[in-house]
């Protein structure tokens, strides 16, 4: 991935220092972390600041000219086709591992009486990912 970015015109300006979607990702964490700071949920708060900081620094330095596969590939900061596949990869072992560990919290929900909102919530998050997976299985099977 190049370093600059091409505007309507075709001239070369300087990019940001991240894709947009490393931007988008720590934009939701930095805010997601300031909501919890206000609403009193440090643990949480502390864990998204972290997740914020962790992600800006991560993809800032992956766009480096020395930056390795890995590096890239961590950071979602893919420069060819050889990062996007190993990108693509990782994430599908990822998704497995949600469904399952979604499908564990469920019966965790089951098993200890919880609140009714983490219950919703958990079941919420199971259909969601069931769903997206179905429909990206869908989409990349149609489109070949």
């Amino acid at each position: 991935m190049s370093t600059h970015d091409r505007d309507a015109v075709g001239s070369a300006r300087p990019s940001w220092p991240m894709s947009r979607m490393n931007t988008a990702l720590v934009a939701v964490c930095a805010v997601g972390a300031l909501l919890c700071f206000v609403l009193g949920q440090t643990i949480a708060a502390v864990a998204l600041l972290v997740g914020a900081v962790g992600g800006a620094v991560g993809a800032v330095f992956a766009r480096r000219g020395s930056s390795g596969v890995l590096e890239r590939v961590n950071a979602l900061e893919y420069a060819d086709e050889r990062d996007r596949t190993a990108g693509t990869k990782g994430l599908a072992a990822v998704g497995v591992i949600a469904l399952v560990l979604s499908a564990v919290q469920l019966v965790v929900h089951a098993v200890v009486d919880t609140d009714p909102l983490s219950r919703w919530m958990a079941i919420a998050l199971y259909f969601a990912l069931v769903i997206s997976w179905f429909a990206a299985n869908w989409y990349f099977v149609r489109r070949g």
